[in-house]
């Protein structure tokens, strides 16, 4: 039972990978399973039997979350895009009470997260990349393992949106045809991969040593991250609503509220 509620928690987080503005890391810090996580990964050798047992059903939910799900969330996207972001707006702040009350916060915090979630918001109202398109050149292979080490960087790093960072740099459908079809990208694939694994070991030690030894420093900037993602996906919706719509974006939105808890209670 452990491990498939495991299965199900990464299959919420895989869907979060995906999703425009949203954090997979945020969510699993949510769900519980964040902290556990790096710790299987930095003492895999050490206690590998655990490790396989705990990070195999999270890991498969994962995959099969970004493979199968890349191409539902892409039609969704497309056909409801206001409602769809409307409930990931709601999984998201369905987080904040618990990640909040994992530290406490000062006066000072607060502004410092205010800053944090201002500099952000600059950044995506005022930087942005020419589609990428990408062909059989040196710089396009080199250019993927590049994505594959951000990929690992907006994974493990909480708060950070993977997509979000991918839109800015005009890659979001790129990586998307790239999760649903990869083997028609067979060697865009393997040079994705080996930069997200190589970049996945690097980053989980410099997380698990920022957790140990500055601990609330980096919630200020998960909190910062979190923030900046909720008003991320506001701003990409807000105009889009009205009386007609209201109800529905509404509903889908305490729904992501209520989904998130009733799930982080397992």
């Amino acid at each position: 039972m452990n491990s498939l509620i495991l299965f199900f928690k990464g299959f919420i987080i895989g869907i979060g990978k995906i999703i425009p503005g949203v954090s997979g890391s945020l969510l699993a810090i949510s769900l519980g399973v964040y902290e556990n996580a790096l710790e299987k990964i930095n003492h895999f050798w050490k206690e590998t039997k655990e490790s396989i047992f705990y990070l195999a059903p999270l890991g498969i939910g994962i995959l099969l979350a970004v493979l199968l799900g890349s191409g539902v969330i892409l039609h969704f996207l497309t056909k409801y895009y206001l409602f769809t972001i409307a409930l990931f707006i709601g999984l998201i702040l369905g987080t904040v009470p618990d990640l909040v009350q994992k530290e406490k916060l000062s006066n000072f915090d607060f502004v410092l997260i205010f800053m944090i979630v201002w500099f952000f918001f600059y950044i995506e109202k005022n930087f942005s990349f020419p589609e990428f398109i990408p062909d059989k050149t040196i710089f396009s292979y080199v250019y993927i393992f590049i994505l594959g080490i951000i990929d690992a960087f907006t994974t493990v790093v909480p708060g950070i949106s993977g997509t979000a960072t991918f839109m800015m740099l005009g890659c979001y459908s790129f990586i998307l045809n790239l999760f649903s079809h990869p083997l028609a990208y067979f060697s865009f694939s393997c040079f994705f991969v080996f930069g997200l694994f190589i970049g996945v070991i690097s980053i989980v030690k410099l997380v698990s040593y920022l957790f140990l030894h500055h601990r609330h420093g980096l919630w200020i900037w998960i909190l910062g991250f979190l923030f900046s993602s909720i008003l991320s996906l506001l701003m990409k919706i807000i105009d889009l609503v009205n009386q007609s719509n209201l109800f529905g974006v509404l509903l889908l939105f305490f729904l992501g509220i209520l989904f998130i808890n009733l799930f982080r209670k397992e």
